[in-house]
Parts: C-alpha cells; sequence; structure tokens
C-alpha cells in the first residue's frame, strides 16, 4: 500500500514538471503562515515559483503586479472572507487558475467552488485543510489551456434582424446527441437540440439565441424550424428497434392553441410514430396560466407523445409540477450529474431523484455524464438512461447514423 501511494506521488510529480517546462507561479492567500509557506514549499519542488501573503489586498495587488499563473485562496481569513476575493478576483477578470481551501465542511468549499465558477473564474478544484501533497500536486498537474482558450474567445451578440433572416434561410437545423441504456449501454435514442451553422463552418450556440427569440417573439417559427428539420432527418428512424427523440420544448410555445395539432401533422407528414417523441419541458415553465399549460400537455399525451419534466431539481416548483401534469418522462438536472463522482451532496440528491421517479413510474434519465465513474453510479442507482459528452457530443445527421455506440467500454462498466 505504501509503494503504491508512493508510486502515485511520483507519477504525479512528473506530470506537473512535465508542464512546468513553461513559466509557472503561484501566489498563496492564507492567514496561517506555516500552511502557505507548506504549500508554497511543496509547489516549489516541481519548478513553481512561489510567494504567499495573509492580506486580502495586498494578495489582490500582487495579482495584477506579478501576474500569477495559479492562485489559492483560503476560505476564512483575519481581515475578510474568501467570497469577497473571490468575488474581487473576478471583477478584475483574473485568469490565473484558481484553487479554493479550506477547514470549513465539505458543502462550504463546494458552494465555494460553484460561486468561482459561475463568477467566471478559471476554477482547479478544492483542498479541505488537512491535505496530503499528492493532492495539491495533482491540482497543480491540471491542464488549463483549454479553459483559458474558451475564456479569451467571447461571442458576439446577436440581433432579431440576424434570426429573422436566418428563419427565411432556414438556417435552423438540429444536432443529436445519443441517449444510453444505463443498464446495458446500448442506445436508446438521441435528444434533437437546435443549432445555428454559420457560412465560415463555425456554430452559434443555442445559450445565444434562444432565449433571445423568445424575448423578441420569434421562439414559435424557430421552435417549427428546428422540429421541422429534425423529424425530417432523424437519425436511425427506421430501425426494427424503435429509438425515441426528445425535442426540446419552450414555455412559450406551449401557450399556442394549435402547437399540439400542428406537431402531429408534421409526424404523419414525415412518418414518425408520435410515440417515438419525447417532448421536454423545462422544470420552470411559465405557470402564469397553469390551466392552459395543463391543457395542452394533457392533449400531446392523448395524441401519444410523452413528456419529459427537464431540468429537475432546479426550479421551486418541482413537485407541484410532478403531481399536477401528466409526466412520463423525470430528467435529472446536470447540474448535479457533473458532480456526481466527485460531490456527496450531488449523489444524495441525485439518489433521491432517481428513487422517486422510479416511485411514481417514471422513465429517469441523467444528463451531463461526462466520466465513467458517474455512468457507474447512475447504474448502481437504477437510473435508466444517460447522456453526456462521455458517452457522446451532439453531431450532425450524417455522423449521428454512424455512431457505434459505446460497445468497447460497455463491458468495463456493465455488470
Amino acid at each position: 500500500m505504501v509503494g503504491d501511494l508512493l508510486s502515485l506521488s511520483a507519477n504525479i510529480e512528473v506530470a506537473v514538471v512535465e508542464k512546468t517546462k513553461v513559466s509557472r507561479s503561484l501566489l498563496v492567500l492564507d492567514d496561517e503562515k506555516d500552511v502557505a509557506a507548506t504549500i508554497c514549499m511543496m509547489a516549489a519542488t516541481v519548478s513553481y515559483d512561489t510567494d504567499h501573503v495573509d492580506n486580502a489586498d495586498i494578495f489582490l495587488e500582487k495579482v495584477v503586479t506579478w501576474a500569477p499563473t495559479h492562485v489559492v485562496v483560503d476560505l476564512k481569513l483575519a481581515d475578510r472572507d474568501g467570497i469577497e476575493v473571490i468575488r474581487k478576483l473576478a471583477e478584475m477578470e483574473c485568469n490565473a487558475a484558481v484553487i479554493i481551501m479550506s477547514g470549513l465542511g465539505g458543502r462550504i468549499l463546494e458552494s465555494s467552488a460553484r460561486a468561482a465558477g459561475e463568477n467566471g473564474l478559471q476554477l482547479l478544484g478544492t483542498l479541505s485543510k488537512p491535505f496530503s501533497r499528492a493532492e495539491l500536486l495533482e491540482l497543480l498537474a491540471k491542464d488549463t489551456h483549454e479553459t483559458l482558450s474558451i475564456q479569451s474567445s467571447p461571442i458576439s451578440p446577436v440581433s432579431d434582424r440576424q434570426i429573422g433572416d436566418a428563419l427565411k434561410a432556414e438556417a435552423f437545423v438540429a444536432h443529436f446527441q445519443p441517449k444510453i441504456s444505463c443498464l446495458t449501454g446500448g442506445l436508446v435514442g438521441f435528444e434533437c437540440l437546435a443549432r445555428w451553422p454559420q457560412p465560415d463552418g463555425s456554430m452559434i450556440p443555442p445559450d445565444q439565441f434562444i432565449c433571445f427569440a423568445e424575448q423578441k417573439g420569434l421562439i414559435d417559427a424557430l421552435t417549427r424550424q428546428v422540429y421541422d428539420y429534425a423529424l425530417a432527418n432523424l437519425p436511425l428512424c427506421n430501425l426494427r428497434n424503435q429509438l425515441k427523440y426528445a425535442l426540446n420544448l419552450s414555455p412559450i410555445n406551449l401557450k399556442d392553441a394549435t402547437f399540439p395539432h400542428w406537431l402531429r401533422n408534421k409526424c404523419c407528414e414525415h412518418n414518425v410514430k408520435p410515440s417515438q417523441i419525447i417532448l421536454e419541458v423545462t422544470e420552470t415553465a411559465s405557470m402564469e396560466n397553469p390551466l392552459v399549460l395543463l391543457e395542452h400537455l394533457t392533449q400531446f399525451r392523448i395524441y401519444g407523445f410523452q413528456l419529459s419534466i427537464d431540468d429537475f431539481g432546479v426550479g421551486y416548483s418541482s413537485l407541484v409540477q410532478l403531481a399536477r401534469l401528466p409526466f412520463s418522462e423525470l430528467k435529472v438536472d446536470q447540474m448535479f450529474v457533473k458532480t456526481l463522482a466527485s460531490s456527496k451532496e450531488s449523489q444524495k440528491i441525485v439518489t433521491a431523484v432517481v428513487g422517486l421517479g422510479k416511485s411514481l413510474g417514471l422513465n429517469v434519465v441523467a444528463e451531463g455524464v461526462e466520466d465513467v465513474s458517474a455512468l457507474g453510479l447512475l447504474q448502481d442507482l437504477g437510473c435508466d438512461e444517460a447522456q453526456g459528452y462521455f458517452i457522446g457530443r451532439p453531431m450532425d445527421r450524417v455522423s449521428a447514423g454512424n455512431w457505434n455506440g459505446l460497445s468497447g467500454l460497455s463491458q468495463k462498466w456493465v455488470q
């Protein structure tokens, strides 16, 4: 056991040394000077330039004048708390990789990490005091290049005229993300996601145009265009074992009394059975007129469509929606799934949500699966289906039709 630990530590140290061939520097903020000095000593052994301070103002000044590549911030300080420092780093548009450290409980560390990430900082991870040298070196060994490149490529906002022109040109399409069975690893269907390809080959992501289209009254036309494309190009639609296809439904679409009929007619036009279609309704769907919502969702179910409550766990009305509306599927929000392997709190929440869905006879899907550990945990919990970048990214219709699944991996985690 000791030999294995020494070997692991040595491997991590080699990885860090390889990465530090490019100049790396570490600045530590901690009012426990002995702890800060120890961190600097550990980092120096793998060729980091290091410094430490116990005052937040001096720390923030050094971040500007020295521009370290990495910083470590303790949450509990004498002059101010770590959240204030995190907020300040975000305001300064700090590009340093951030490690958050504390002797406080794990939930406080986790929420602080979320605050750092949602503030746009490049978070490497957290350290719970006391921590080992191997834990520190493992964080320092993480590659920061990808995050930095994403942060340095801001996307220009779109206009309603651009969206209007794209609608006239029928420029909006769907890409398809595979969904698999947690039990067998086999393909069970795809989620159809709106995409806006550009002439130069780039892609405007949906978070840049969906909400804007909703605000400008263009979401009905956009939804119908994406649905029409998706239904005409469903990958592997003619298999004997029929797959299912999920489509996102905006709360605003649910206000349109003609939409259920339109969708039923479109399915008939493209020779797609309504039972193959899952309409994903966000949990935060407007409850301004709950009767209209109830009527239209019930119509969809009468016509044979499946209904999924999307992003379950992020809205205050979850249980009210689940009890009142005729859902056939529950989708666990990716916020909990992405941290499933590392967060005990996420594990407890996902366990409870999966149990709730199963007890109500619903199909349970987890989105945001990004590693094999999360996939294995979902299998153990009895989750029905999963999707995420680890399984497959959204892809065009040709790539989706040729997707070969997890056949090479499934034996490693399917019992």
